[in-house]
């Protein structure tokens, strides 16, 4: 059977789609072949999107004390009903108390070609906090950290599984078959051109949206019929990072976008750009960590294509993100910063990801990372600090 598009009628539920399990199957066929081509030659292999790393960077987060009832009465002052505000509990898993972690960040660009960083893409901050405690989610491939993937766009241009597998069987083949593709889906088009047309002046200055949303509690509800599946969630939320002022009253930056001509930009400009600012004397960047709540059934959970309006439901402050002075210019960082994987699947299961992005995720992260790895003859190792 097929599922409607606007099945997402009930807040804080996700829908599977019709034929996912078969596209599953489809899409490891293709990515494995397109690995294969890639790298098959090579000593190294690099991931299949955001391939272009710009540097492995050392961070802390600071969870605050926040007050959960001012949130609630937010929420309802938004339209939020009262019978869902009852049942959220938002200091849980990460956010459960007041506290400090270390931090590694990556910063990528998000095209699965290491092009020169004039070229439109976007930009990503993948973010690993370190010593998170609580019962894990399944697919997690470490102990103690939670990751939480972000970039520079709240939206992604892919509305489906069905149409990321054409859309990467045309990429894959052709560039004459892509531009048919883009043709075809001119939604998903205009969708591509506003993730890719920003080019900030610094990622250390730049807003990052998690695009995708995440559960903030365990699944309350599971239906299944035959060819689909709904689960329902005490609450979904997207994160954000906002960039704010290094002092108190840390206020929030504006996004600013880099001025130089594309003909005149050096092919590695971001990670140049990171080595520069972060060896200055007393650097500091920091970022607002936000979270949105899903109010209504325009604010979908499965079709990421979509924006979650501010203006609807705004961001709430509940923690700090801090980078500092530090030196990242050197080949054991650059290496380190390949090695590092990266999933919205690993983490707790509070925090667990929701929608057809992320369950795409859940099956192509794994198998990209475990190419890589066999292919660089390499172990991977779980993270438990700020050592290299």
């Amino acid at each position: 059977m097929s599922t409607p598009r606007n099945r997402s009628s009930e807040l804080f539920t996700e829908y599977t789609e019709s034929g996912e399990q078969a596209n599953y199957k489809r899409l490891e066929k293709l990515i494995i072949n397109r690995l294969k081509k890639l790298y098959g030659g090579s000593d190294r292999a690099y991931r299949d999107t955001h391939a272009k790393s710009h540097a492995a960077v050392k961070a802390h987060i600071e969870i605050f004390d926040f007050d959960e009832s001012s949130i609630k009465e937010k929420l309802l002052d938004i339209g939020m009903p009262a019978s869902k505000i009852e049942k959220i509990s938002v200091k849980q898993g990460l956010f459960s108390r007041a506290g400090r972690y270390p931090v590694w960040l990556r910063f990528a660009n998000g095209n699965g070609s290491r092009n020169p960083d004039k070229a439109p893409d976007t930009r990503s901050m993948s973010v690993k906090i370190i010593g998170v405690e609580g019962d894990r989610l399944l697919e997690s491939y470490e102990t103690n950290n939670q990751d939480i993937i972000t970039q520079n766009c709240d939206i992604f241009f892919i509305k489906s599984i069905a149409h990321y597998f054409t859309f990467l069987k045309a990429i894959f083949k052709s560039k004459l078959l892509l531009v048919i593709w883009l043709l075809f889906h001119p939604g998903e088009a205009l969708a591509l051109r506003r993730i890719t047309k920003f080019s900030p002046k610094s990622l250390l200055t730049e807003r990052y949206w998690s695009g995708s949303a995440y559960a903030l509690g365990k699944r309350s509800q599971q239906q299944t019929c035959p060819d689909a599946e709904s689960v329902s969630y005490p609450a979904v939320v997207k994160y954000a990072f906002t960039p704010v002022s290094a002092e108190s009253p840390h206020e929030e930056l504006p996004r600013t976008s880099r001025t130089e001509s594309g003909k005149n930009l050096v092919p590695d400009y971001y990670r140049q750009e990171l080595i520069e600012q972060l060896a200055r004397p007393g650097a500091r960047f920091c970022w607002n960590l936000g979270i949105q709540f899903q109010l209504d059934k325009d604010m979908s959970i499965d079709d990421i294509t979509c924006s979650w309006q501010e203006s609807r439901s705004p961001f709430f402050t509940v923690g700090r993100l801090t980078v500092e002075q530090q030196v990242i210019d050197f080949e054991h960082q650059f290496d380190f910063c390949e090695d590092l994987t990266f999933s919205p699947w690993n983490g707790l299961s509070v925090h667990r990801p929701v929608g057809a992005l992320n369950r795409l995720r859940r099956f192509v992260y794994p198998l990209v990372a475990s190419y890589r790895h066999d292919k660089d003859g390499k172990q991977y190792v779980e993270p438990t600090n700020l050592d290299m």
